[in-house]
This record gives structure tokens, C-alpha cells and sequence, in this order.
């Protein structure tokens, strides 16, 4: 008998999965009060379901797992199943709003390009277009989407998903070639069993975008010192470089490579270390001519990572039992556990290799999980190394599949339903309201916030996103925000200025007034301009929870 592993049949690891994911859950649910995530903790997502629909959704996922567990359909067909299971994972959650402030300062970037063309876009980043601490690559991309396919959300949610799915295609990669086709395979599935990420992907954001390409930099980088030739040098170059351009977080994780090489071609060390240069020396020449032109802009937004973001992220914290119980599914946090122990007691250096990204949360003092999306894929890894612990096969598949369903319905049934209360939802609801009514206008007003630091004028933006009729927006979008405490998380809400497309007039077009509280129809404008009387619809859903708050009033 081995002594790293249990010696159970496949039926007796499907009843002691069951009743631990049920006992496991059962105790988060009992101690949420310990999930203090900023966006979709348990005190108010699965606790707004209770207890009894809980285990009714976990109750589903048990007899899915066990309905399927026996087919091997994933393992003749990896690359069909997991793009087929990942897009699944994700279409259903196409219906949450924008949740995040932060897809507003996109929206705007993306539709300078689409409105002006590349070369404004260039030219005016950094400039005419906040970059605040933002790179250009992703917003790049939006705003080609814009152009093609017109200013929408579904294309968006359509170019993200397909994102993530190649991020699922290319985890499953770089685990069969660190180990073997199984471990890649269990790896990809388990990164559909984090409902957090699940819900992050119809965001307009660029976090799953560094996910993809940080992992996408690995695997290139990593068939780029097996292989011979040139070509795959500049492949890896062409990754790791386009990771580099995409967030700032990416930088530190890419320094990690030449050490992954080394450790995964102990062999030929010298060989590794000549091709790795090759690789560095090419983004090197990439780069160069790219920070020589940004050189002013980037300058700025490093000093204000290093005056602003750097302290602020010591009073932006989630706990590590938030992040790494409530918001990645336990088992995925106990299976990567058990990958370290697993990797010491074979002495298998290739653990390492996902291992050191992820070594970097301690070290860069990482607390807050939206920064930890990256890593996500080499977290999977671990955990899917330490899944070997399972002898069985049947085992494996059962509790992968049962990390699977469990997030997924947990995603659905009830992250889902708690984003659709929240007041962000006004602003889509309002945006196809609008879409129905006469004319190809509207004017738009935002009032001050109540009880939020936030900028209410970011709002228009989001609004933007849902509506097909051209916004003008009477009011200033000088730089604000003195009022703030230095380090405010919502600080970059006030430095917006607001762009030309908004400035056209509006005649006699509908009304919409966006607010920090509800109107009760005898109010006036902020400049004191009374209500228009007609017709009115309010747009009030709010969950209480946050202190920005988005309502809606249409005029018509």
C-alpha cells in the first residue's frame, strides 16, 4: 500500500466527497461572517438563500457529479468537452450589470478608439484619455470590438468569454506538458470551480485578460526552450511581451519565467539559458521603442502606483480565508495542499513551476482577490497535482466534476441573483428603456452620491453600454476629488473629464437623471433647474448592501 494515498474504490471517494462538500459548505454558510469579500461575500450572497436552498443547489450538483462521474467522454475529447464546459459555465451570467466602477473608465477608452480611430488613440492616451494606472491593451482591444461589431455589450461578453476559454484551453496545455494529459485535463476543469472568476468574465474589465495572457506567456515560454528552431522563441517573445502590456500586476510575475525554465530543464541548463535570453532580449527590443513614446505617461502612472496604489492596497484587503474558502471553492484550496505534500515526498520539481507565481502573494503583500485573478490558473495547477492523492480514477473524476457543479450552481443560484438586486442594475434596466422610446437622443445628469465617496458621473459611461442613443451630458467633468482621503479606492472616479461625444445638444429629448438616491418626482437638478413634468420611470433596485448607488429617472 502507498502510503501518500487513501486506498478507497471509486463509490466509497463519491460518498466520503459528498458528505464532506455538504459538511464543508454547511460550515461556511454557519460562519459567512468571516467572508469580508468587497463584492460577493457570503453574508450576502448565499446568505440572502439560506441554508435549505443551499443545500437544494449542492443537492443538485451531488446528483449531477454522480449522474456523469463514469464517462470518459473528457478524456477522449479534452479540447471540444472543456471549450464547450467552460462556455456554459459562463453564458448563463451574461445577464449581471457592470458591477465594477471601474468598466465605466474602460467603456470611455474603448469608445476614443472606436470614435477617433487608432491614432487618436495612441496619440491621446495618457493624455485626452485618463490612463489613471491603467495599460492600453485590453481598452485597445475593446474599442476595435466597437468598431467592428458596433458599440455593444454582447460583443464584449462574446470576445471575454471566448478569453476565458482559451485560458481553460491553454491551462489544460500547461498542465499535460508539466506532468501528463490527466493532470492538464483536471487541472482546466477545476478552473470552472471558482464562482468567483465564473462571474468576473461578462465584466468589462481587463483581469481575465492577464489571466489569459500570463498563463498563455508561461506555456509559450516553456515549449519555447523545448522546441528547436527560432519561430517558437518569437511566439513566446510575442506572449510574454502582450502579458507585459496588459496590467501592471503582470510585470513581477513575468521576472518568474527564466526560473521556471530552469527548473523544468535541469537537464540542459546552459541550452535554457540561452534561449530564455533570446526570448528577453526580443520583448527587450519590443518594449524599448514602446516606453521611449509612452515614456511621460507611463512615468506617471509608475509614481502613482508607487504613491497611491502601493499604500492604498495595505486599507484594500480581503481576508485569506475569504479569498481562499468562500471565494475558490475549499476543495481546491485543501487538493493544492495536497499537491505541496505530494510534490515533497517525490521530490517533483516541476510543482514549483505554478508554484512561484503564486509564492508572490505573501511577498507583494497581495490582499485582495480581484488582483489575485491572475494566478488563478496556477492555483488549479497545484490543486491538480495534489488530486493524485486519489488513487482511483473514478475518485478523480467524481471530485472533479463535484468542484464543477457545486461552483456553478453556487454562481447561478446565488451570486446571480444577489448582482440583480443590486442598484448597478438600474443602469442596464434603464439602458433598454430608453432604447424603446422616440428620437436618437437623451440628455444626462448625474447628482451627487449620499453615502459614497464615489462620482456619480461615472455612471453616464456605464449607461452608455446599455444604450443604443447618443448621450449628451450638459455638466462638467473637470478633475475632482479633493475632498477625498489621499488614498480613496473611488479616487479615479474623479479624474474622468468628460469626453466630446457628449458634448453634442440635445433638443427636446428625453431626460435621465442618475442618483445617489431615488427622486420623488418634486425634486429639482443640481444647477437648479426644475424637473420637466410628462411622463416618468423610475429605475430603484437596491440591495442595500453598498454604499454607491446608481438610480435611474427617465423623463419622456
Amino acid at each position: 500500500m502507498e502510503r501518500d494515498r487513501f486506498v478507497l474504490d471509486g463509490w466509497s471517494w463519491c460518498l466520503l466527497l459528498s458528505f464532506l462538500l455538504l459538511f464543508v459548505f454547511s460550515l461556511l454558510f454557519v460562519f459567512r461572517v468571516v467572508d469580508d469579500n468587497t463584492l460577493t461575500s457570503w453574508q450576502w450572497t448565499v446568505g440572502a438563500v439560506g441554508i435549505r436552498r443551499l443545500l437544494l443547489l449542492l443537492s443538485v450538483a451531488l446528483v449531477f457529479s454522480l449522474a456523469f462521474f463514469r464517462l470518459r467522454i473528457p478524456e477522449a475529447f479534452p479540447v471540444p468537452v472543456l471549450t464547450l464546459a467552460a462556455a456554459m459555465a459562463v453564458v448563463p451570467l451574461w445577464r449581471e450589470p457592470e458591477l465594477l466602477l471601474d468598466s465605466g473608465r474602460y467603456f470611455l477608452q474603448a469608445k476614443s478608439l472606436s470614435e477617433h480611430g487608432v491614432l487618436f488613440f495612441a496619440r491621446e492616451w495618457g493624455h485626452r484619455i485618463m490612463a489613471w494606472t491603467d495599460l492600453p491593451l485590453v481598452p485597445f482591444l475593446y474599442g476595435l470590438i466597437f468598431s467592428l461589431a458596433g458599440e455593444s455589450r454582447t460583443p464584449i461578453q462574446f470576445f471575454n468569454t471566448l478569453v476565458f476559454v482559451l485560458t481553460v484551453l491553454v491551462t489544460f496545455r500547461t498542465g499535460a506538458m508539466l506532468w501528463n494529459r490527466s493532470t492538464g485535463l483536471h487541472a482546466a476543469l477545476l478552473l470552472l470551480g471558482i464562482p468567483y472568476l465564473l462571474t468576473q468574465v461578462p465584466l468589462m474589465l481587463v483581469d481575465i485578460h492577464a489571466m489569459f495572457l500570463l498563463i498563455l506567456a508561461l506555456f509559450c515560454f516553456l515549449t519555447g526552450l523545448r522546441a528547436t528552431g527560432f519561430f517558437p522563441i518569437i511566439v513566446a517573445a510575442a506572449a510574454v511581451f502582450l502579458a507585459g502590456a496588459v496590467k501592471f500586476s503582470t510585470w513581477p510575475m513575468l521576472v518568474l519565467l527564466p526560473f521556471c525554465g530552469l527548473l523544468y530543464l535541469p537537464e540542459q541548463p546552459a541550452r535554457t539559458c540561452r534561449r530564455s535570453a533570446a526570448v528577453f532580449l526580443i520583448v527587450a527590443l519590443a518594449a524599448v521603442p514602446v516606453v521611449v513614446f509612452f515614456y511621460p505617461v507611463l512615468r506617471q502612472q509608475v509614481l502613482l502606483l508607487w504613491t497611491y496604489q502601493r499604500p492604498a492596497l495595505r486599507l484594500w484587503h480581503e481576508s485569506a480565508p475569504s479569498t481562499f474558502l468562500f471565494q475558490v471553492h475549499p476543495f481546491i484550496t485543501m487538493l493544492a495542499a495536497a499537491g505541496g505534500f505530494l510534490a515533497i515526498r517525490t521530490r517533483d520539481r516541476r510543482f514549483l513551476i505554478p508554484l512561484l507565481p503564486v509564492a508572490l502573494i505573501p511577498f507583494l503583500q497581495i490582499q485582495r482577490i480581484r488582483y489575485l485573478l491572475p494566478l488563478f490558473p496556477f492555483i488549479v495547477l497545484l490543486a491538480a497535482r495534489g488530486l493524485e492523492i486519489i488513487r482511483e480514477a473514478d475518485g478523480r473524476r467524481y471530485a472533479v466534476l463535484l468542484v464543477v457543479s457545486s461552483s456553478m450552481v453556487l454562481a447561478w443560484g446565488a451570486f446571480l441573483p444577489f448582482f440583480n438586486t443590486t442598484s448597478m442594475v438600474n443602469l442596464q434596466r434603464a439602458g433598454r428603456f430608453i432604447d424603446t422610446l422616440a428620437g436618437d437622443r437623451v440628455e444626462v445628469h448625474a447628482l451627487p452620491q449620499a453615502g459614497s465617496d464615489g462620482n456619480t458621473l461615472i455612471g453616464i459611461a456605464q449607461l452608455d453600454l446599455f444604450t443604443r442613443k447618443k448621450i449628451f451630458s450638459p455638466q462638467g467633468w473637470g478633475p475632482a476629488g479633493e475632498h477625498l482621503p489621499p488614498l480613496s479606492p473611488l479616487l479615479a472616479t474623479w479624474k474622468l473629464r468628460r469626453p466630446a461625444w457628449y458634448g453634442d445638444e440635445a433638443v427636446n429629448a428625453p431626460l435621465v437623471i442618475i442618483s445617489g438616491q431615488p427622486l420623488d418626482g418634486n425634486g429639482s437638478l443640481e444647477m437648479g433647474a426644475a424637473l420637466p413634468p410628462g411622463r416618468v420611470r423610475y429605475f430603484t433596485l437596491c440591495s442595500g448592501v453598498f454604499r454607491y448607488r446608481t438610480f435611474v429617472s427617465v423623463y419622456y
